[in-house]
Formats: structure tokens, C-alpha cells, sequence
């Protein structure tokens, strides 16, 4: 009767170390942290026979909502286990992304797995625009004149007001009012 649980007690460790013990697979994400544009490398470590083809899969994560499948990227374990492929960024949207391996049917994987890695572009630094000169409706023939440091104006001084047609048009009215008043003044005083 004893022997009963002692065969189940065997059979359950058998099936945990066999479940810890399958294929392993494992890698990396360099750089962790780069810019759009940038190339990722990912580079992969397996027990798996050489010539086995998976994919895997990249994610942009988007806050308070479900990680968006940006590709799929195919790759080929060698000689030795070794796997990889190249992340061309290009177009990408700044944000965390994450590269995921699916659990693989004909190679189960053991618990010492690493399925998923991540990286995180960042927005280029912003240039400047390039300032193009103006084009301005100045004939050839007349020059515009250049100020000077010496001819900028100080806090002290005011800069001359220029004229405007509605400015010139309160001048003549000025002038006339002026003229008008001198003249009955004249008038007045000849009387």
C-alpha cells in the first residue's frame, strides 16, 4: 500500500524534470536603446538542431492598450545553435518594443527560455529649418540701406517714424488747417 504513493510521488518528479529539461533557447537585443532609424541586432543562442526555421515576432507596445504586431522576422538556428536577424527601424514611431519568440511545437522549450526582449527608440534630435532668404518687391536701381551697430537705435533714443499714405494725408491736413489759420490771422490784423 505504501508503494502506491511513493510511484506517484516519482511519476510527478519525473514529469517536472522532464518539463525543466527541454530545449533551450535564449537572446539578446543590441542596442536596448537607440534611435528611429537605427539598425537592432538580435542574436540568439539554442539547443535546437541546426536548420530549424521559426519566426519571431515584434510588438510595439502602446500604452493602456494591447502591444501592436509591427512584423515578423524569420529566422534559422546553425551549426552549434546559433540564430539572428537584423531590425531596419526606419519609419518606426518612437516608443518600447518587443521582440517575442512563440513556444514552438516540434521543440518544446525548457524553463530556462528567454522568449521576449525588448529596445526602445527614441526621436531623433529636431534640426533647425533652414532659413531662406525673402524676396522683396525693392527695384534694382534703388538701394536699401544697411544699419550699422553705431546706427541701431539705443533705449535712449527712438527710431524715426515712417511714413505711411494715411501719415502723409494728416500732414497736407496739418499744413492746410496752418496755412488757413495764418491767412485769417493776417486778414484780421490788416483790418
Amino acid at each position: 500500500m505504501k508503494l502506491l504513493p511513493c510511484c506517484i510521488v516519482m511519476l510527478c518528479c519525473a514529469l517536472l524534470a522532464g518539463s525543466a529539461a527541454g530545449y533551450t533557447i535564449a537572446f539578446t537585443v543590441v542596442p536596448s536603446e537607440t534611435m528611429v532609424g537605427a539598425t537592432v541586432t538580435i542574436t540568439g543562442t539554442s539547443s535546437i538542431p541546426a536548420g530549424y526555421t521559426d519566426e519571431a515576432i515584434l510588438y510595439r507596445e502602446v500604452p493602456n492598450y494591447p502591444s501592436k504586431e509591427v512584423g515578423r522576422y524569420s529566422f534559422t538556428t546553425t551549426e552549434g545553435g546559433a540564430w539572428g536577424f537584423t531590425i531596419d527601424t526606419t519609419g518606426f514611431a518612437p516608443a518600447t518594443y518587443k521582440v517575442q519568440l512563440p513556444k514552438s511545437g516540434e521543440y518544446p522549450y525548457g524553463s530556462s527560455a528567454v522568449l521576449m526582449q525588448t529596445f526602445t527608440l527614441t526621436a531623433p534630435p529636431e534640426t533647425p529649418a533652414p532659413v531662406t532668404p525673402t524676396a522683396t518687391n525693392t527695384p534694382s536701381s534703388v538701394s536699401t540701406p544697411v544699419s550699422t551697430p553705431a546706427e541701431t537705435a539705443t533705449p535712449e533714443e527712438s527710431p524715426t517714424p515712417t511714413s505711411t499714405p494715411a501719415g502723409s494725408m494728416i500732414v497736407v491736413a496739418a499744413l492746410g488747417i496752418s496755412a488757413s489759420g495764418y491767412a485769417y490771422m493776417r486778414r484780421n490784423r490788416d483790418e
